[in-house]
């Protein structure tokens, strides 16, 4: 059996009516905040919002709502959502961190990409604020264009990729390359798969991760 339909029927094993199966719906209800954030992101973080802050330089609006997405979004730990609140409140950072999230949103790739990671890192000299972690880099990503975009959560991604046999090639620290390879094996899966062929990458991650 193809590697990637092997997680639907390991899915179906356990949630035999599939995304419809009362069980998935019910491990559904402790992550209901999905919408949510997808909706924060969406209304809040859009490239006209951004580009008013930074040329007005008045980012309390931004970075409130990016406190509130932070903070309902399920695949952040709680450590991390603390490290990022901690984080914005070096009030410092704000600039930086508003014109790199509005690069990596609006102008995705390898130089954006860096420059969040750069921006989230700028108060790495505080172990209680050093916000760039995978959960918050992707997540942002992830729930701003769900269709397009991954969230990565370190251990359960490097667990899938190694059931799957594909060299993501990880590291510790926030990157374009194996960010690019998780969008891919997403991707990929989405290409084989029964389930999640219709469903965001939000939806077929979950879909994937219920097999690990």
């Amino acid at each position: 059996m193809d590697r990637f339909r092997q997680i639907d029927h390991d899915f179906l094993l356990r949630f035999p009516a599939g995304l419809s199966d009362p069980a998935w719906l019910e491990l559904g209800k402790k992550h209901r905040s999905v919408n949510t954030v997808i909706a924060l992101c969406q209304q809040e973080l859009t490239q006209p919002a951004l580009a008013r802050a930074i040329a007005q330089g008045r980012y309390a609006q931004i970075t409130e709502a990016c406190r509130q997405i932070i903070g309902r979004c399920s695949t952040v730990s709680t450590f991390e959502k603390m490290a990022f609140r901690n984080y914005l409140g070096f009030g410092d950072v704000h600039p930086a961190f508003v014109q790199a999230l509005h690069d990596v949103l609006f102008c995705f790739g390898p130089a954006s990409f860096e420059h969040f990671v750069d921006a989230l890192s700028l108060c790495r000299h505080d172990k209680n604020a050093n916000a760039a972690k995978w959960p918050i880099v992707t997540c942002f990503l992830a729930y701003s264009d769900p269709e397009r975009h991954v969230c990565i959560k370190p251990t359960t991604i490097k667990t899938l990729a190694a059931r799957l046999g594909i060299d993501i090639a990880y590291q510790a620290r926030p990157n374009y390359a194996t960010y690019q390879r998780v969008q891919e094996m997403v991707r990929e899966f989405r290409r084989h798969s029964r389930l999640a062929a219709d469903q965001n990458n939000i939806i077929a991650q979950a879909v994937m991760y219920c097999t690990v």
